[in-house]
């Protein structure tokens, strides 16, 4: 095979598995709701809406309307620093670590039945080569250019 279709053969297969149910899972814990709701639970304490934009990489309006649906759902709260009144800090509610909880317990559930298909052999090499491909980005960077954009 040439590089051309090496390269078209890796973008067929990721196009494969960004469709599985697998990734549609995955997903969530990355981007919107789950993701955010994701980060405010792994903290220690509060946080504020600007750490979240900034950390989640995320306009401060879109960052405020999730925040607006998580306190609706009754999943994180928001209350104005007592020492300074114009920071507002978010914590999650204990209905909404359950709810995460949940998330990871269905996630945990999936990924043991997915060993169990593909088999711990298969998984094991799958592991280590996803831990090469992530590993390498810095390489990526390094070689292609600063900043996190690879340049053309």
């Amino acid at each position: 095979m040439d590089k051309v279709q090496i390269r078209d053969a890796l973008m067929a297969q990721l196009w494969r598995m960004y469709k599985m149910d697998i990734m549609l899972y995955l997903r969530e814990f990355l981007v919107g709701e789950t993701a955010i709701l994701e980060y405010i639970c792994s903290r220690s304490g509060a946080v504020t809406p600007t750490e979240i934009s900034e950390d989640a990489h995320l306009s401060r309006a879109r960052t405020a309307n999730i925040l607006r649906t998580l306190r609706e759902k009754g999943y994180v709260a928001m209350e104005m620093d007592s020492e300074d009144r114009r920071r507002m800090n978010v914590t999650a509610t204990a209905e909404g670590m359950s709810y995460l909880a949940g998330k990871h317990a269905f996630l945990e559930d999936y990924f043991d039945k997915y060993v169990d298909v593909l088999g711990e052999d298969n998984i094991s090499a799958l592991t280590a080569l996803l831990k090469v491909t992530a590993d390498s980005e810095d390489a990526l960077r390094a070689k292609y250019g600063a900043g996190g954009t690879i340049k053309i």
